[in-house]
């Protein structure tokens, strides 16, 4: 059954599942316009697909207790992780990075996305 019941588990998994189709979005309907080359390009387009793999790795959490190394894991342990990623994202450094590929209104899009994030990892503990 995983770490909670199965009627909020699936109800906090979906708001997760809506909210990473969301940023996985944000790159297509944002961009730039500009071409990005150099050693920073890649980096900053992994950015985004990373975001969703941590809300996916978190998805998993909550519908089977464990983590990404199969070990046992808390719902504080998983709203902590999320919040710590929100934080991340409202660093300088990373603003800049994912400013490489979304335009300005993509990037306060995203801070949108992390608020949302923020909301959701707190309904987990």
């Amino acid at each position: 059954m995983g770490i909670f019941d199965r009627s909020k588990t699936s109800e906090i998994a979906q708001e997760l599942l809506a909210l990473k189709s969301k940023i996985s979005e944000l790159p297509q309907k944002f961009q730039t316009g500009t071409s990005v080359f150099g050693a920073g390009a890649g980096k900053a387009q992994e950015q985004i697909p990373t975001l969703c793999a941590v809300i996916d790795d978190a998805v998993k959490a909550l519908k089977t207790g464990l983590d990404i190394h199969n070990r046992p894991i808390t719902k504080p342990q998983i709203t902590d992780g999320l919040k710590r990623l929100v934080t991340a994202t409202r660093q300088p450094a990373f603003i800049g990075l994912v400013s490489v590929v979304l335009s300005p209104n993509g990037v306060i899009e995203l801070e949108k996305n992390m608020k949302e994030l923020e909301k959701i990892a707190n309904r987990i503990k």
